[in-house]
């Protein structure tokens, strides 16, 4: 009797092992997984901030304008903008 209950621990022992292990397996699978899509999500996010940051520099907003608008603005003096009365 004795030799039946430590041979179905060694089983029962040999068996949970195998379950936690496999269970960790998985675990580990998932968490590189999840890994692997935050570095995708953070270069993803480096190259959008740096495209943001090259895109409205002062300096490539005017060859923007340049180029897309051309003489479509013109400069005005402050002096020459009027009042508009919306009572009249």
């Amino acid at each position: 009797m004795k030799k039946y209950i430590i041979f179905f621990s060694i089983v029962s022992l040999i068996v949970t092992t195998s379950i936690v292990k496999s269970s960790t397996r998985q675990l580990e699978k998932n968490i590189f997984i999840l890994e692997e899509e935050v570095k995708i999500l953070e270069e993803k996010f480096d190259f959008l901030l740096l495209e943001n940051d090259y895109l409205t520099t002062p300096e490539r907003l005017i060859g923007l304008k340049e180029k897309m608008f051309k003489d479509k603005f013109i400069p005005i003096d402050p002096k020459d903008i009027k009042k508009l009365d919306t009572n009249e």
